[in-house]
Order: structure tokens, then sequence, then C-alpha cells
């Protein structure tokens, strides 16, 4: 007659290379198949190295807070631009042109609030807070170009306003 006691099975739990689910260590992985012999045991050839998610932190890009911020003083709404985020750059060059039509002040205020803006996002970038947006250089040469041009053609049209008044009003005295 023979007993039969119960032992008690101890796995341990690793993560397959192939597929990160969690499966008893052993030779295979019981979700996909794949070896998932431990490095003591077992060596992957180095061609089939799993490759990283995750850049090295010493590759990690990261956005020019200060750059943000001076390029969006400079030229407005370009800061955001440079951040990745276009929509936001053009809406606040309209309000800083809008402010400045009504009143001085409010035009100030949104150019205050873009450098802000430009540089408290880029930090937030920096940390992982939002996502990293890659820029090319080219989309932010392509917009200060083009607020220059909008720039000097507002400037013309309101030159041209004040000149026409004044050419008229020679003919009433």
């Amino acid at each position: 007659m023979s007993v039969f006691y119960p032992t008690k099975v101890v796995y341990t739990i690793v993560t397959c290379p192939n597929c990160g689910k969690n499966t008893p260590e052993g030779k295979f992985c019981e979700h996909c198949g794949a070896s998932v012999q431990t490095s003591q045991t077992f060596q992957q050839p180095a061609g089939q190295q799993p490759a990283y998610t995750q850049q090295p932190a010493s590759l990690k890009k990261e956005k020019n807070a200060i750059g943000a911020a001076l390029l969006s003083f400079l030229f407005t709404g370009s800061g955001q631009v440079y951040n990745g985020e276009t929509g936001k750059g053009i809406g606040i060059l309209i309000g800083a042109v809008i402010g400045y039509f009504l009143f001085v002040i409010p035009g100030v205020l949104v150019i205050l609030y873009g450098i802000y803006d430009a540089y408290t996002t880029a930090q937030k970038m920096n940390k992982g807070e939002i996502p990293f947006v890659e820029v090319s250089t080219g989309k932010i040469i392509g917009f200060i170009i083009a607020e220059i041009v909008i720039l000097a053609i507002v400037i013309f049209i309101f030159a041209a306003l004040l000149y026409e008044m004044n050419d008229y009003s020679s003919y009433y005295y």
C-alpha cells in the first residue's frame, strides 16, 4: 500500500521576452511558445536580442524651454510651433493682433501668455508629463516667415490708410 503525500510546487514567474506576458519559468512560454530560459542557462544569439522600446537616457531628446520662450518673445506663437502646437501658435498670434487693435494691453497680455505657455509646455515635455512632439526646423522657419509677411502686409495697409486720410484732408482747407 502506497501513501501519496502532496507536495507544494513553487513556480518562478518570468516575463516572456517575445510576447511580454507572465509565464512560469521553464523552457517555453505558455502563451506564444517562445523560449523563456534564463540567461544563466541559455544565451540568445546576438541577432535575436529584444529591441529596446525606450531610448537610453543619454539619447533622450529634450525641448529647450528657454529657447521656446525666446522664440515666442521674438515672433509671437513660434514657441508653440517649436513645441509642436501649431494651432495654438496661430491662435496666440491672432489673439495678439486682435488685442493690439482693440487696445494695446490685451495684445501684450496675449504675448506674455504665449511666452509663459511655450516655456512651461517645453518643461512638461521634458518631464514626460505630456508627449514629446518632434517638429522640423523648416516648419518653425516657415511660420516665422509667414508671420513677417503678414505683419508687413498689415503695416502696408495701415500706412496706406493713414496716407489716404492725410491726402484727402488737404482738400477741405
